[in-house]
């Protein structure tokens, strides 16, 4: 077996066949739908090629010739959502399940968004209310765990009962903390704003990466309560060890093309990707309750209140020729987007990440093997 330390350098032909995996299936939120990462697959989920799904379905997996894949992440979606609109959708006899959640549930998007780009800039400190929000749903860690565990067993059922197994995919800490390099760091959006502005100090930036170990080990918790063909896949100390976080040790940010890079910032360009489109083009209409469509409905409604501001000219433009449409740009369920396409896609991994995240999953399929039969009316009974 390939050692976990060298995951990320695995050639993708090397994946071994397991010929008993023939119905594989996805349900989750954005960091499984792959937000950003190669092409684009659909645009109401926004779910893309260099996903970790679609990795293992078309690289990873593919020597499996009656391979099917039933690809139903959704960006934005809580564990709840996928609860009542993924989870009907799966096909029965499932090999192989993957799920992501958790994360919307106590709010991390929105922490992003206030105490880091501040896509909404308000009177109050919007920053430390999405902060102390998140951390009483952490403390309280009964409502994620529920939701997770019953997210788990409403998918057992669509399970092959002889071998089918379900791999539940956690978060990783965004920020390395192993210096203060990036104290007087800030990637606010908004130019003239600095009596408001936050900066990726170094406490910020634990209490953002204890945040997303918290959420790991509520999720970890529920998969190990559920026993028999669930299992977890922790990729946090992966993305650490290549160097993959924001503000590594050394690092000035914004380094957004650095190699080993895991995540997006607004300017990274990938390898055949076109800068001029990323970073000069606003694109449509995004999905309402989307992480873009939420960044969206912060920009309009910050513009809604403040026509006058203008964005931070390093960091982007916005594209006013459109303007706000309705009450905060918001037509039906879509929102018009406003900045450069580049930032749809911010705080989500790159391709290097999913390939990170794919190894690893399957080599504890290698090591531990397909699940293991399991009498359902014993498991109904529980």
């Amino acid at each position: 077996m390939i050692p976990l330390s060298n995951a990320a350098q695995i050639p993708l032909g090397s994946a071994v066949k397991f010929p008993w995996i023939q119905r594989f299936a996805s349900v989750g939120d954005s960091y499984s739908a792959g937000l950003g990462s190669g092409d684009r697959l659909d645009w109401s989920c926004s779910r893309y090629t260099q996903s970790y799904p679609n990795i293992l379905h078309t690289s990873l997996l593919s020597n499996n010739p009656n391979l099917t894949h039933q690809f139903l992440s959704c960006s934005g979606a809580t564990s709840t959502e996928i609860l009542e609109k993924q989870v009907p959708a799966l096909e029965n006899e499932l090999d192989l399940l993957t799920i992501s959640a958790g994360g919307n549930d106590i709010g991390l998007g929105p922490i992003l968004s206030s105490c880091v780009y501040q896509f909404y800039m308000s009177t109050e400190d919007a920053c430390q209310k999405s902060m102390d929000e998140a951390r009483d749903r952490i403390v309280n860690e009964t409502q994620l765990y529920k939701n997770v565990t019953t997210l788990i067993e409403a998918t057992r059922h669509n399970m092959n009962q002889q071998h089918g197994i379900i791999y539940y995919t956690g978060y990783t800490a965004f920020f390395g903390t192993g210096d203060e390099i990036c104290d007087n760091v800030t990637w606010a959006v908004w130019r003239s704003l600095e009596y408001s502005k936050q900066y990726l100090t170094l406490s910020m930036r634990k209490e953002l990466n204890a945040m997303v170990r918290s959420v790991n080990a509520i999720i970890r918790k529920a998969v190990l309560a559920a026993g028999r063909n669930v299992r977890f896949i922790d990729y946090d100390s992966q993305i650490e060890a290549v160097r993959g976080r924001y503000c590594e040790s050394g690092v000035l940010e914004p380094d957004p093309n650095r190699h080993g890079l895991a995540f997006y910032e607004w300017n990274t360009v990938d390898s055949g990707e076109n800068k001029t489109e990323l970073q000069n083009r606003t694109g449509g209409d995004v999905p309402k309750g989307s992480f873009q469509g939420n960044i969206g409905e912060q920009i309009n409604k910050t513009l809604g209140e403040h026509p006058e501001w203008e964005f931070d000219p390093h960091k982007g433009f916005i594209n006013r020729t459109k303007g706000a449409v309705g009450e905060e740009g918001i037509i039906e369920d879509t929102v018009h987007w406003l900045l450069p396409d580049s930032y749809k896609r911010v705080f989500h991994l790159r391709p290097e990440g999913h390939n990170i995240v794919a190894r690893m999953l399957i080599e504890d399929l290698e090591k531990n093997g397909p699940g293991i039969p399991i009498d359902m009316d014993e498991m109904d009974e529980v």
